[in-house]
């Protein structure tokens, strides 16, 4: 069974507004946890982020103010499950371990690009970005 999100309902919005008890997680034991739940939490933490930052430039970008309404509320929900994402990495988790965290994250998902790319010369630039800042031999 896969999932689909074209045929998922969804969920209202109104439903979506968390409380505080409900954003505070519990965040991940860094001993003991599966490396790759730290990449889903890092790939995760970026796409709410990126869905704020578009929703602010989308907003920035209409005058019409129904539009401009519907992308607050909708900016709130995400700014919620942004926190309640970001929240899921230990406070006790080092700079360094997060960093790490971070370049693993971008090694893997350039990696599972350039395999997956059927386009030949994207495969190729995916490729270079891999030998060239992460130092990846083919």
């Amino acid at each position: 069974m896969s999932f689909n999100p074209l045929e998922e309902k969804g969920v209202p919005l109104c439903d979506q507004i968390r409380n505080w008890s409900e954003l505070n997680v519990e965040p991940y034991d860094k001993t003991a946890v599966d490396p790759y739940t730290r990449c889903r939490v890092i790939a995760m933490n970026g796409i709410e982020v990126e869905a704020v930052l578009f929703s602010h430039q989308f907003a920035r970008h209409t005058d019409v103010p129904e539009v401009k309404s519907a992308l607050a509320e909708i900016r709130r929900i995400e700014q919620q499950q942004q926190k309640a994402v970001n929240w899921l990495i230990p406070g006790e988790e080092s700079t360094l371990e997060v960093t790490l965290g971070y370049e693993q994250e971008a090694v893997d998902l350039t990696a599972w690009l350039a395999r997956s790319e059927p386009d030949p010369y994207l495969k190729q630039t995916y490729d270079f970005g891999l030998l060239e800042d992460f130092g990846v031999p083919r």
